[in-house]
């Protein structure tokens, strides 16, 4: 059985790493079915001035063609926070099966204050993801006491 707990704590830790060079404090990683760590993604939108650089469009840029469909159906991708619309639908369309998330987007826009509404969209990525034609599991929050503690200590 593997420990989600341990992997949302990579995933915090890469977030942590994020913000270290420059970014937003967002990390996530892909395990294997065994739940060994594939490849790990952080957030680059500031240092690479672009938007769409979030931590798991990162990481689904490095997965190019280096593991088949069926193999991505039984990976995970653990994440410091919920993945918002645009990394929920990559995930989907790169055919993971699992999502795991250790702290919500509610509870991160509470921290970090967020109040335009160009960074809102009002759908959890377990809502969005149940709309698609294939089945991906969304697990989380699972750690959200101990990763809102991360965010407020970087806001």
């Amino acid at each position: 059985m593997i420990d989600h707990t341990i992997l949302l704590r990579q995933a915090i830790a890469i977030a942590k790493r994020s913000k270290e060079n420059g970014n937003l404090p967002f990390g996530c990683l892909l395990a294997a079915p065994d739940g060994s760590i594939l490849e790990e993604g952080e957030n680059t939108v500031v240092t690479s001035a672009n938007a769409i650089a979030h931590c798991e469009i990162n990481l689904l840029q490095q997965l190019n063609g280096k593991y088949s469909l069926e193999y991505l159906q039984q990976c995970s991708v653990y994440a410091s926070t919920e993945p918002c619309p645009m990394c929920a639908v990559g995930i989907f369309w790169a055919g993971i099966g699992t999502v795991v998330y250790a702290m919500s987007k509610e509870r991160y826009h509470q921290i970090a204050g967020t109040v335009n509404p160009a960074h809102l969209m009002d759908m959890s990525a377990k809502e969005l993801l149940s709309r698609g034609g294939r089945k991906v599991t969304v697990c989380g929050p699972l750690l959200e006491e101990e990763a809102v503690a991360f965010y407020k200590a970087n806001y």
